[in-house]
């Protein structure tokens, strides 16, 4: 019969004393160590692969032991898991719901673009001259919060424009322009410069003039609004939480004061 390796089995045993519940631990302790003695004495196989099960085994039963009694505490307060899963579902339905009217404020941004870059292009396909489709207007793109109107060729050059950026006429990136070769119109969030997004609205122009009508607008108020909307959201989510978390502590008190015994 012989004797087990000394060095490993005192760091199984520290390995045990460090990761196996307290209770068990002191509890089974010395019958494990027991245990492996007597099944290293009669192992008909090498060290190395009796070693390793044991270690594996040992971090595999801990792991066990130690959600299995974290699942004992939890549904041992029924009330803890009931706030739990309501704190989840105000979660996320919260977040849903301010995704959606994120979605809807961003959205809306488009609107009046989306009006008056089908009447533009709509004008320019049955002939109207550009000078005489686009309103007489200069809007400052940096500070105004007015839509505003670019044509461009069929080759993505500025032709006219109501918009103007630092006394120029800001082109979008030439990927926009790929894009709508093959597509009659396209939403999407314009960044000219920083600091500055635009809500545009670009669609091809058919017809003897061809090119591409861009009708834009600022997002500031919509972003204003975005922020407002994150704010909100989060106020009214930790206030949830907290009267959540105040409920649940009175009510588990007053469970355990009914459960505790009264003097005689």
């Amino acid at each position: 019969m012989s004797r087990p390796n000394a060095f490993l089995l005192a760091a199984y045993s520290a390995l045990l004393k460090l990761i196996y519940p307290t209770h068990l631990y002191t509890c089974y302790r010395d019958q494990m160590l027991q245990t492996i003695r007597d099944a290293d004495s009669d192992r008909t196989y090498n060290g190395f692969q009796f070693w390793s099960y044991l270690f594996a085994d040992l971090i595999r039963s801990s792991l066990l032991e130690h959600t299995r009694m974290f699942r004992n505490r939890i549904f041992a307060r029924p009330i803890l898991i009931h706030t739990l899963a309501l704190a989840l579902i105000l979660t996320v339905g919260g977040l849903f719901a301010a995704l959606t009217i994120q979605a809807a404020l961003r959205r809306s941004a488009d609107q009046p673009q989306m009006q008056m870059a089908d009447k533009y292009a709509s004008a320019l396909a049955s002939g109207s001259r550009i000078q005489n489709t686009l309103p007489p207007l200069q809007v400052d793109i940096q500070h105004s919060l007015e839509p505003f109107a670019i044509f461009y060729d069929a080759t993505g050059h500025a032709v006219e424009a109501t918009g103007h950026l630092a006394d120029s006429i800001p082109t979008p990136p030439l990927g926009v322009f790929v894009h709508m070769r093959t597509h009659a119109i396209s939403k999407f969030t314009w960044q000219p410069r920083s600091g500055l997004r635009i809500a545009a609205v670009m669609r091809r122009v058919e017809g003897p003039q061809p090119g591409f009508i861009l009708v834009g607008r600022s997002l500031q108020f919509t972003e204003v609004d975005e922020a407002l909307l994150r704010r909100g959201t989060f106020v009214t989510w930790l206030l949830l939480m907290c009267l959540l978390a105040a409920g649940a502590l009175y009510l588990d008190r007053a469970e355990r004061l009914r459960r505790s015994p009264t003097p005689a």
